[in-house]
């Protein structure tokens, strides 16, 4: 004859193979529910179901058979999908707008950024003394390409007469091929009617390349074939094929300072036309500095009765925005 010990054993055993569960599991879950801590019983079953999730129902009917009141457990949620690195925001870091980036048409955001500058000049060359020079700078930049434009205006007068005038203005589109190397092109006007020529023309382009690129110093250098037409004061248009080579270099010598120098040169079968530009940057108050500059314009062969030699000292208040 059965003791009770076997028949409750006998109609445990038929309770698990009814509900379809693998007696490994159910006394798993006969351990969780009879230490009667709720929060344990939850984890245990919810666990059960993750790794068995085609026996949740059979959990749920073996446990409604273990106890007086059935208890429910909700099916683990599943996994959300990982956030993206480059979509990711954190506390300070706002994810960049549309509005304040705009994309170009590479789908790259478009960087603006410029400056203008306004002070006074010393001259000497062919219109000695002392005037008014404005200037303005305007660079937009893409993932591979950019777009830098530069305008300058020299003017002074003495007893209501002009005794120095000249403009000078440049465009100049790049495309970066690499890291470093780039294609460029190179637009230019001047007028100076006191260095002998009431306008000049430059187109050229060709090739460029950056021989340092950091935060604390940069040059680049290009050259390649140019056209140059010119209009002098006193004689007839000419129009040359020339050759341009020039060189662009910033050195941050401290957070505060920063010196530049610009040269270049137009050369052709007549003559050549050397130009440097060195500046000293001081930052004043936020966006606003203090400029010191040095210009030399060299023309190897001037119009008839003009020095070849001009020179021009600045000092100005340049706001980068």
């Amino acid at each position: 004859m059965a003791t009770a010990p076997a028949v409750a054993q006998a109609a445990e055993i038929g309770a698990r193979h009814h509900v379809g569960l693998s007696p490994a599991i159910a006394a798993i879950i006969d351990a969780a529910l009879a230490s009667g801590d709720r929060a344990e019983i939850d984890t245990v079953i919810r666990t059960a179901k993750r790794a068995l999730p085609q026996s949740a129902d059979a959990i749920d009917r073996y446990v409604a058979s273990r106890v007086d009141a059935p208890i429910s457990i909700a099916p683990p949620a599943p996994t959300p999908p990982p956030v993206l690195a480059a979509n990711r925001k954190t506390p300070g870091n706002k994810a960049p707008s549309a509005a304040n980036q705009p994309p170009s048409a590479d789908g790259a955001p478009v960087k603006w950024s410029g400056e203008g500058e306004a002070g006074a000049f010393v001259n000497t060359g062919n219109a000695p003394g002392i005037g008014l020079v404005g200037g303005f700078k305007m660079l937009v930049e893409g993932e591979n390409w950019r777009i830098g434009t530069n305008a300058r205006a020299d003017y002074q007068e003495t007893n209501s007469v002009v005794t120095r005038e000249q403009y000078r203005f440049s465009a100049e589109p790049n495309y970066k091929f690499d890291e470093r190397g780039y294609l460029f092109g190179l637009g230019q006007y001047e007028q100076d009617r006191f260095q002998g020529f009431a306008s000049r023309y430059s187109v050229s382009g060709g090739l460029g390349y950056s021989v340092l690129k950091s935060d604390s110093a940069r040059l680049s250098v290009k050259a390649g074939p140019a056209w140059r037409v010119t209009e002098p004061v006193a004689a007839a248009r000419e129009s040359v094929v020339a050759g341009l080579a020039s060189m662009e270099a910033k050195v941050k010598i401290t957070p505060s300072l920063e010196y530049s120098q610009d040269a270049s040169i137009y050369s052709d079968a007549t003559g050549s036309t050397f130009y440097t530009l060195a500046a000293l940057d001081s930052k004043l108050i936020g966006k606003l500095k203090a400029r010191f500059s040095y210009m030399v314009q060299h023309e190897t062969a001037p119009e008839l009765g003009r020095l070849g030699t001009d020179t021009t000292s600045r000092l100005s208040l340049v706001y980068g925005f």
